[in-house]
């Protein structure tokens, strides 16, 4: 018997209840409470013994929030004259339109704080904390430590071999979570950020080269993309949150299965997205967005006989996701011998 033992009854029915809650709040088109939220943020600064941010700024969208996001993270805030979005020579690399645009400029400049006193250093760029706060190598190495190397197993070595390690918890914990393939959740955040992306403006810098992928993981995930790669470092941000959320409900309850402490940090972080649409946590700063208004997934039945290879059976979606401030991503498919078509707009 192995660690797979520790996944009791009573863990299962908290690993549901934690994923009941992540799917109602990603499913959610509900305004967010934002006293709520703001709170759940500051709590995740404090875990991390850094203050409260005094520069909040909600977005209605992700498009809003990438442009709100480029302006405090960069240190532009003096420069908010209702052209600097617009301005291809010094605004950020993003098209939107001029309507959209001088909105943005007007949303941002009327939430920051009358003075100034928060704000770097004009052109001082801010730290992104994004990647700092979703964090779970500590958690991750509390797993191995106490239950054994390694927390995966990819060629089934240490089953075979017969060693316990803290993969049997993983594992198990892995089958608990699972659901059928093309659940909407596992759609939404990666088609708002490939369009995000491509909404890049202007050619790639030479001196960004995509990784290599690493030639010692069996299935490496493809390496990102050089587009993907300047939009992080010009925007940053974990625009999926839904995959976030996701990953931190399964450490957090490997930990609370193998009778670890809780990890603070993890568990702020955790409520925090929960309560936000999306967000850009900087230092001294965190952009906040909006949910969507209407969020709309559905499988397109394909035209024509079914594959028999189901490993390759494709999965088309009818999709609609539309914020507050106009953003729209759309994506139709009317059969699997159609090509993905794809559309942002904004107005």
């Amino acid at each position: 018997m192995g660690y797979e033992a520790l996944v009791t009854e009573a863990v299962r029915t908290h690993v549901t209840a934690e994923t009941e809650r992540w799917l109602r709040a990603g499913l959610s088109t509900e305004r967010c409470d934002r006293p709520a939220a703001e709170a759940a943020v500051a709590a995740v600064y404090r875990a991390h013994d850094m203050p409260a941010p005094r520069t909040i700024v909600w977005m209605d969208s992700p498009l809003g929030g990438a442009l709100a996001s480029w302006t405090l993270r960069h240190g532009w805030e003096d420069r908010l004259d209702g052209t600097l979005f617009g301005d291809v020579g010094a605004g950020p690399p993003l098209r939107v339109s001029p309507e959209f645009a001088q909105r943005s400029e007007e949303r941002i400049g009327e939430q920051l704080p009358a003075g100034g006193n928060s704000r770097p250093g004009a052109g001082r760029a801010r730290r992104m904390l994004g990647g700092t706060f979703c964090d779970t190598t500590r958690a991750e190495n509390q797993l191995t430590h106490a239950l054994g190397h390694p927390l995966h197993d990819q060629l089934d070595m240490y089953w075979l071999s017969g060693e316990p390690g803290a993969y049997e918890l993983e594992q198990e914990m892995s089958r608990i979570f699972s659901w059928p393939d093309g659940h909407p959740l596992d759609h939404f955040g990666a088609l708002v950020h490939r369009h995000l992306v491509e909404k890049l403006r202007g050619p790639v810098p030479e001196r960004i080269v995509q990784p290599v992928a690493d030639g010692d993981v069996i299935t490496p995930p493809p390496p990102p993309s050089r587009e993907w790669i300047y939009f992080h470092e010009e925007f940053g941000g974990h625009l999926d949150t839904w995959f976030d959320a996701r990953r931190l409900i399964h450490r957090r309850c490997m930990l609370a299965a193998a009778g670890l402490p809780a990890s603070p940090a993890l568990e702020a972080v955790q409520e925090a997205l929960y309560r936000v649409g999306g967000w850009w946590p900087l230092e001294d700063a965190v952009v906040l967005t909006e949910r969507p208004v209407v969020l709309r997934y559905e499988e397109a039945a394909p035209d024509g006989p079914k594959p028999t290879n189901v490993l390759f059976r494709p999965k088309p979606t009818n999709t609609v996701i539309s914020y507050a401030d106009g953003y729209q991503v759309e994506e139709r498919q009317a059969g699997h011998s159609d090509p993905r078509q794809a559309r942002p707009t904004e107005s």
